[in-house]
């Protein structure tokens, strides 16, 4: 039981996280009201992020929940965006036993790549789902990270001390690692950062997204380009190799380099297309409407059925809300291949509402749809 003490530290603290959260929205809301004439370079990026229409439903958390830790900047810069220093974050996670997503490894980098932050750390939940083959962590990664109790002692701030008793431990090492470049207006880089923001449970306003930053030509807003993608196109290289585990300092380096070339070179945010992304857009699949009782061991069992084969990788996207719809990545080692199995899925082919082909497939255990990445 809480001591009426520990009780008043509640509710300042909660008050505090309100002020500040109602602060950073006011801050963004006035840059966006502002002129972009004279935004330097990087506000330009900031502007381009915030004024998405996917911005807000990516970015609105539930950081008044315990253990989360929301930025001040809001409350100490009289001028939106005035910094230029910029950090570059991404996560790996695992599927815990709730059916959320759990960071077990963050890297971050600065605006010079350099490696600031690239640390194993503990779950607060049980994992059932390493997704090795796509994080390259394993069972044996999280069970000697060097996380301690005594390293959040060393790290903290009274801040986080408030939430000792609880053992929120996972986020509160990163977020004492991070938190004295947050709390100088600096730019959180990333590609579809909010997702990493959100399981390290930090809420800051200043970001470049760089999923949202660019575009594919002729094509709706809704329709994000891949880290890998944008790699090979503005930077000629592959960030993430079929058949090879992600690495999150190296992604985090990636989304650095991307929003540099932007900001250094002036290069334009219309992906131009080459035949090589074509032919990597093309043998990947997107699924979606998985229902939350489907484990996605089973899920590979089913579209192992349906393709006809087992020469593919998944990488599963948790649901945003506890028993919702989940969604995952299939990649194939080619287009030939992925030709192949869609063309195998028992039933009709349809379009979305993009326009992209998909099939539903429905069986006993569930029914979800497997939609092409582009059109035929």
């Amino acid at each position: 039981m809480c001591s009426p003490g520990s009780r008043k530290i509640d509710w300042y603290h909660m008050e505090n996280k309100d002020a500040h959260r109602q602060a950073n929205r006011l801050m963004i809301e006035k840059f966006k009201r502002e002129s972009p004439v004279n935004d330097t370079p990087e506000q330009k990026l900031i502007r381009l992020t915030v004024e998405h229409p996917q911005y807000r439903q990516g970015y609105s958390f539930s950081s008044y929940s315990q253990g989360w830790f929301v930025s001040d900047v809001g409350m100490k810069m009289s001028n939106a965006m005035i910094s230029n220093q910029m950090v570059a974050v991404d996560c790996e996670m695992v599927l815990c036993e709730d059916g959320r997503e759990g960071v077990v490894r963050v890297g971050a980098v600065d605006r010079n790549l350099k490696v600031i932050l690239n640390e194993f750390v503990k779950p607060d939940k049980a994992i059932v789902d390493y997704r090795t083959t796509i994080t390259g962590v394993t069972a044996e990664d999280v069970k000697n990270a060097t996380l301690s109790l005594v390293d959040i002692l060393l790290k903290m701030s009274f801040y986080l001390f408030i939430f000792l008793r609880d053992h929120i431990f996972t986020c509160m090492f990163v977020q004492a690692k991070l938190r004295p470049y947050l709390s100088m207006g600096t730019i959180l880089v990333g590609h579809s950062l909010n997702h990493d923001l959100e399981v390290m449970k930090i809420d800051h306003p200043i970001v470049i997204d760089t999923s949202l930053v660019f575009k594919f030509p002729n094509a709706g807003k809704f329709r994000r380009p891949s880290l890998n993608t944008l790699c090979m196109a503005m930077l000629g290289y592959e960030v993430q190799k079929t058949g090879v585990s992600h690495h999150c300092v190296h992604d985090a380096a990636a989304a650095m380099k991307l929003v540099l070339a932007l900001i250094e070179n002036r290069v334009d945010t219309t992906i131009r297309l080459t035949k090589e992304m074509l032919e990597d857009e093309k043998s990947r699949f997107f699924l979606h409407r998985i229902p939350h009782y489907l484990p996605s061991k089973e899920l590979e069992q089913v579209l192992a059925r349906e393709f006809h084969s087992r020469e593919f990788q998944i990488d599963v996207k948790p649901a945003k809300t506890q028993g919702g719809y989940y969604c995952a990545i299939v990649i194939f080692r080619s287009s030939k291949e992925a030709i192949r199995a869609f063309e195998n899925i028992s039933g009709s082919q349809e379009r979305d509402s993009l326009g992209l082909p998909q099939k539903l497939i429905s069986g006993p255990a569930a029914s979800f749809y497997v939609r092409k990445m582009t059109r035929d």
